[in-house]
């Protein structure tokens, strides 16, 4: 028997049609999880309504995952608005981890800006360049427009060919449908005969979306607001003619906007409030004395203000303070976009004497800021709000398109492990648990930013003059690699839940270094290699090495390591013993391998991995059919001067030849900096220290453990064990 989770059905005007023309690739089979439909009613593992930044990422994330999807998405083609232009620090690294190629061309494209300067009138104020973060190799945001991002990340999803971008199909209602099937288990009785035993009644479950397609023109209604920012969804046009389809997927994910229609027909609530500001959004070229490579905010004496970005080649987005507008008088005004003349006079009086005169309009429309969660961001475990869909915000501190990107980097991995058989549908319940919270953070820190930016009354516009004129100073004096600006998201944690799991005994700060939850630190890391011939001892080895740079190893990151999307990272803290205990490397290799083989016997690896990064240095598993699910990495905080404890002993070669991935060493060179900031001490005591981390596939950290000797081990195979099937 089956039933529907649905909040309501619109009416179709056409019978919905069979699928399998949407569905253009038929779906190969997958491992589906415990609990799911099984995959012949399945046309997709995973449908996604939305073709912006966040659904196009959890596309690319799903297929590197070797998880099929399709995108659906109403507009006919990409909006030429430039919509969001900044990327963040940790959006950057994800873009990194997840394909290389889509990083090196967004790299390419963007333009970066390396200080926000602040104007009160026509005075500079303040100049104020962030100081580079030893925990990531970015610190400052590329400016590139959403056209672009959405262009490069389009081409990346459709040329794995996992998945394909369906245009012009609008989602019309989505609902869950669950199943009860009865199991019967036979025993054979002595006289040969089949008798029945045991009845169970299993739930099975999947998501079922119409959608529909215009057959002539596009899904665009009369009267729709052109308004950015609200939240309503549009009136229907009866005089159109529609294509209906339904389609079946083990997933949904919904990363269909602010007006979501998901959001609406699950009825999911979305509270929050509508601000009285009122803000005018300008995108073209200009001819200005302001510098157009740096974000500029000009505070007019007038009691507006404008904030200037830059995008490339004289080309930016602004954003004009128009006042204050009560939702009645909002309400009041017809959705239209705001006239140019208009829009250059309540500039040129911000402005005051400082010069720019607009050469082109690419973009001009009112902003109306709507700061909202949605109660919840999943439903029944197989739909999931994404990006616009669940929060929205002001553009200011520009969190909007990262926070959906960051969505689906947490999302994506988990809905492939649970597809694949690895991890049961519990794990979902965390995206719900996770996101939220970070959702919330970012209103509030996009809300404050936005208060800042527009006059709050003499007291306080002089107040935030006083403070910015005296920011560049005290940058100055932050210690080297300290400065982590909040807009940069590298700060941004989970906490403890099903997923990341404090140690039962050993008692860790939750505001430590690299405690559960955080992002996992990055830093420079040098691969450790030991001489061809293992005979040499260890001082004319070292001798060689230090007069022969050419042979020595390249300098590599972190997170050059992390790059395969899916994969659980453990990273061994080893400290400085591989230089001071004999056999200690023995020891390690026999941990390592050993649980490596019994991790891949139970929980195989991912399909489709392998070809994600080609360039990343961990390459190692070419010969391999999948990439494992675990991978293994040694960090000694000995120097190559280190490993001299004895001229006589000769070189040990019992890790430093593994394969990256299963065990390989590199060195902490910076004086055990990366140890500091996992909270390990770089030198070791009486037979013990360092420690184990395990990184989630989104590289946030899981788990922890002090010490790395066998009991150490057992603990961290108990944390997997709780966290995937059994």
């Amino acid at each position: 028997m089956a039933s529907e989770s649905s909040s309501s059905s619109s009416s179709s005007p056409a019978s919905p049609a069979s699928s399998s023309s949407f569905l253009t690739e038929p779906s190969p089979p997958h491992s589906p999880s415990l609990d799911a439909t099984t995959s012949s009613n399945i046309d997709i593992p995973v449908l996604i309504s939305g073709a912006g930044p966040t659904g196009l990422m959890a596309g690319l994330l799903l297929a590197k995952m070797g998880i099929r999807s399709r995108i659906i998405e109403r507009d006919m083609a990409p909006t030429p608005d430039s919509r969001a232009v900044g990327t963040h620090a940790r959006t950057i690294e994800i873009l990194k981890l997840t394909d290389k190629a889509v990083y090196e061309e967004v790299g390419s494209q963007s333009w970066r800006s390396e200080s926000m300067r602040f104007y009160f009138g026509n005075s500079l104020v303040a100049d104020i360049k962030p100081k580079p973060s030893n925990d990531s190799e970015f610190h400052v945001p590329w400016m590139l427009a959403q056209t672009e991002t959405v262009k490069i990340l389009t081409d990346a999803y459709e040329k794995t060919g996992m998945g394909k971008v369906e245009r012009g199909w609008e989602l019309l209602d989505t609902k869950v449908v669950e199943q009860e099937q009865e199991q019967v288990e036979h025993q054979q009785a002595e006289d040969g005969t089949t008798q029945d035993v045991k009845t169970t009644t299993r739930t099975t479950s999947w998501v079922e979306t119409t959608m529909r397609r215009a057959i002539e023109g596009t899904n665009k209604r009369k009267g729709e607001s052109v308004v950015l920012g609200t939240v309503d969804m549009a009136g229907e046009d009866e005089d159109k003619d529609y294509e209906v389809k339904v389609v079946r997927s083990e997933y949904l994910i919904a990363s269909d906007g602010g007006r979501s229609t998901v959001r609406h027909r699950l009825n999911i609530p979305f509270p929050g409030r509508t601000r009285d500001y009122n803000f005018i959004l300008f995108d073209g070229h200009v001819e200005t004395d302001l510098s157009t490579s740096h974000i500029t905010f000009i505070n007019g004496d007038n009691r507006h203000s404008v904030g200037m970005f830059p995008i490339r080649d004289n080309r930016v987005r602004m954003m004009l303070d128009d006042g204050t507008l009560t939702q009645e008088q909002f309400n009041a005004r017809e959705p239209k976009t705001p006239t140019k003349e208009y829009f250059e006079k309540l500039l040129e009086e911000t402005l005051g004497t400082l010069k720019l005169k607009v050469l082109s309009y690419n973009w001009l429309t009112y902003y109306r800021v709507n700061e909202r969660r949605a109660a919840e961001f999943t439903h029944k475990r197989r739909i999931f709000l994404a990006g616009d869909s669940a929060h929205c915000h002001s553009p200011a501190g520009g969190q909007g398109m990262n926070t959906g990107l960051q969505d689906s980097y947490n999302l994506a991995w988990k809905i492939a492990l649970v597809l694949n058989g690895t991890a049961p549908q519990s794990l979902l319940d965390s995206y719900n648990e996770e996101r939220i919270p970070i959702a919330d953070e970012i209103i509030k820190f996009s809300a404050k930013t936005l208060d800042n930016g527009v006059y709050q009354g003499w007291l306080s516009s002089n107040m935030k003059r006083m403070m910015l004129s005296i920011v560049p100073f005290l940058v100055r004096y932050l210690p080297n690699g300290r400065s982590r600006p909040p807009f940069s998201m590298l700060g941004l944690r989970y906490h403890e839940n099903s997923v990341n799991k404090a140690h039962k005994s050993q008692h860790y700060p939750v505001t430590g270094p690299a405690s559960i939850g955080q992002r996992a630190p990055d830093d420079i890391l040098v691969p450790f290699t030991a001489p061809a011939d293992t005979s040499v001892p260890r001082s004319e080895y070292l001798a060689e090495l230090e007069e022969d740079l050419t042979d020595q190893p390249i300098p590599t990151r972190l997170y050059e390591l992390l790059a395969f999307p899916g994969v659980f990272h453990i990273l061994v803290f080893a400290a400085d013993r591989l230089a001071k205990e004999k056999d200690f490397d023995c020891c390690l290799v026999k941990d390592v391998d050993h649980y490596q083989r019994i991790w891949s016997s139970r929980w195989p690896g991912l399909r489709g991995v392998l070809e994600s990064n080609a360039t990343s240095e961990a390459m190692m598993c070419k010969k391999m059919k999948s990439t494992p699910q675990f991978m293994v990495h040694v960090i000694s905080s000995a120097t190559p001067s280190s490993f001299e404890s004895d001229p006589n002993e000769t070189t040990t070669t019992a890790l430093a030849d593994r394969e990256a991935g299963f065990g390989k060493v590199y060195i902490d060179c910076e004086g055990g900096r990366l140890h500091e900031r996992y909270g390990f001490a770089g030198v070791s005591t009486k037979k013990a220290g360092g420690g184990i981390v395990v990184l989630r596939p989104d590289t946030h950290i899981g788990f922890r453990v002090s010490n790395v000797e066998s009991a150490a081990w057992v603990e961290v195979d108990e944390y997997f064990g709780s966290i995937l099937v059994n």
